[in-house]
């Protein structure tokens, strides 16, 4: 599905793949319907995350 897209994404990636605003993604991440990871600062997706959320959209 997201085949030409990295393993781990951040969360502008995340922003234009999924065609949403800044908000939205943090809403999804805080209430746990998509995981992600702070690293350094960065929030960091995996893209089979990713995919799943998408799937199940």
């Amino acid at each position: 599905m997201l085949d030409n897209i990295p393993d781990t994404l951040t969360l502008a990636e995340i922003q234009e793949v999924l065609q949403i605003g800044k908000n939205t993604a943090l809403r999804l991440v805080h209430t746990g319907i998509l995981p992600g990871h702070r690293v350094g600062g960065k929030w960091l997706f995996f893209k089979e995350d990713v995919e799943t959320f998408i799937q199940n959209s």
